[in-house]
């Protein structure tokens, strides 16, 4: 038990100088300071979390009605408070990224804690289910690239350990931690009522009086957030929930996420699944509610996946996207326990480290490897895109005026530094875009917009990113000028320093 902890410690250790080393490979310079920022779609609920804190409420664009255009309210306000901290702008999102790192060994924690209570007897499964969790790069990167991933996937690993505990001894703290994760849960993200939901059918399977009472509050709070989201919006759904799904049929979904998996996914899931698998056939002793318990939360997140299309980044990211990667730990532990069992069936013989570690490597490598070589040779995706973006928006703030209506597609980086009134040409912030028909095929989040409206009828005064159709339609527009550097503006405006803008910002 001693070697396994020091092993435990060595493997914490060990992935938190990598995440380290992951956050600092991120850095980069402007305006003579270093910065970090987030990725882009985190980026957005930066925003929202920079506005709640100065007293402008939960909103896009001070002084606008408010549009919810997250889905990770939970995480917004966790985002609200690091902006009460004495942080300056350059060094919010390290904080936000530090605090993932310290969210992802909380995690390897929780991952080692199940797979031990799965299996008392494992020697090492727990420790291979660690340390594949620990280098597993979606996980990673949309952690440490400041998404509620982690959070959410620690929330829900941590109400899986609870409620195994739970059914064996319902004392009642042991409800009420049960009770705050399943909460915890559905604040990160509405839409973890699945797992929850599974999780509470897991606890009735063993006692239906038991799951009573941690039900009812998983509903009450659930019930809360859609009040709450319809009072203070004006809607019970999130406004991204309009732009995915209102115009697009469920085939068209399901397909793009049938799509999804197989083309980017699949080298993530079918190595640990097809070891599952035959390990539910060969050994009965797996087949267990606990077992089947995880295999059930991780197959409803990949069939979450495709029902809602995928998500926007799959072929940037080349891996499991992050509805995946938040059931991927369950899968993770089950395969660590069959591995174990087969081997130690195959030989007499004691499993020794070094061979848990190998199974590990090779386990990570068959998973992650190609996107941790790209992460090598040319660090984290969408990195430098993210980089740009961040100079953009910091280009815009000193060169145009407080009172400058910008018009944005990515709408995370340039409207967060930029500090201007934004408009969200992709509709995300946007109900008239969210609500209204496709302009192209199904992408998620990228397959609606209408310049006509946001352009000629808002009429910004800058339009700072091309994206698909807008060169073309502004051709035919001349009221507005492209600038050097692919900014276009508005002719006459006299919000805007001309040279300046036009200058290079790359």
């Amino acid at each position: 038990m001693t070697s396994q902890r020091n092993l435990l410690r060595g493997l914490l250790t060990g992935a938190a100088l990598f995440y380290a080393v992951f956050i600092l490979r991120t850095a980069f310079e402007a305006q003579g300071r270093t910065w970090f920022t987030l990725v882009d779609d985190a980026m957005v609920s930066m925003r929202y979390a920079r506005n709640l804190a100065q007293g402008h409420g939960l909103v896009w664009n001070a002084g606008q009605p408010p549009v919810e255009g997250f889905t990770n309210l939970g995480w917004t306000l966790v985002m609200a408070l690091a902006h009460l901290l004495p942080i300056p702008t350059a060094g919010i999102s390290l904080a936000l990224m530090l605090a993932g790192a310290v969210i992802l060994l909380l995690n390897i924690l929780v991952v080692y804690k199940i797979a031990l209570t799965l299996d008392p007897a494992a020697r090492y499964a727990p420790l291979i289910a660690a340390a594949i969790t620990a280098f597993y790069f979606p996980l990673i990167f949309w952690t440490l690239r400041g998404l509620e991933v982690g959070a959410l996937t620690l929330m829900l690993n941590l109400s899986i350990l609870l409620a195994i505990h739970f059914v064996s001894d319902d004392q009642p703290r042991r409800v009420l931690w049960l009770s705050l994760s399943f909460a915890a849960a559905l604040l990160l993200r509405m839409d973890s009522f699945i797992p929850v939901t599974l999780i509470l059918l897991y606890i009735t399977s063993k006692s239906w009086r038991r799951a009573i009472l941690p039900g009812l509050f998983s509903l009450l709070v659930f019930l809360a957030i859609l009040l709450f989201q319809k009072s203070y919006f004006g809607d019970f759904l999130p406004n991204t929930y309009y732009l995915k799904v209102s115009g697009v049929s469920a085939w068209e979904r399901v397909r793009t996420g049938i799509l999804s998996l197989t083309y980017y996914a699949s080298r993530d899931i079918l190595m640990p699944l097809f070891f599952v698998l035959i390990g539910l056939l060969i050994y009965k002793g797996l087949r267990r509610r606990e077992v089947l318990l995880l295999l059930a939360l991780f197959l409803a997140q990949a069939a979450y996946s495709v029902w809602v299309g995928g998500d926007y980044a799959e072929e940037l990211v080349d891996s499991a996207n992050r509805f995946i990667a938040q059931g991927m730990p369950a899968l993770i532990i089950l395969f660590s326990i069959v591995i174990e069992r087969m081997l130690l069936s195959a030989s007499d013989l004691q499993l020794k480290p070094v061979v848990a570690l190998l199974i590990a490597i090779g386990a990570v490598s068959v998973m992650s490897a190609e996107p941790w070589a790209k992460w090598i040779l040319v660090n984290a995706p969408m990195l430098r895109t993210d980089i740009q973006r961040t100079r953009l928006g910091l280009h815009i703030k000193e060169y145009t005026d407080p009172a400058a209506v910008v018009a944005v597609h990515a709408a995370g980086q340039i409207p967060y530094y930029s500090e201007r009134t934004v408009i969200d040409l992709l509709g995300k912030n946007d109900p008239v875009i969210s609500h209204g028909p496709p302009a192209t095929g199904f992408a998620p989040g990228h397959n609606k917009w209408n310049y006509e409206y946001s352009i000629l009828q808002l009429r910004p005064d800058v339009i700072a990113d091309n994206f698909n159709k807008l060169r073309g339609f502004m051709e035919g527009h001349p009221e507005y000028q492209l600038l050097p550097n692919g900014i276009y503006v508005r002719a006459g405006t006299k919000l805007i320093n001309f040279s300046g803008l036009s200058s290079d910002y790359k």
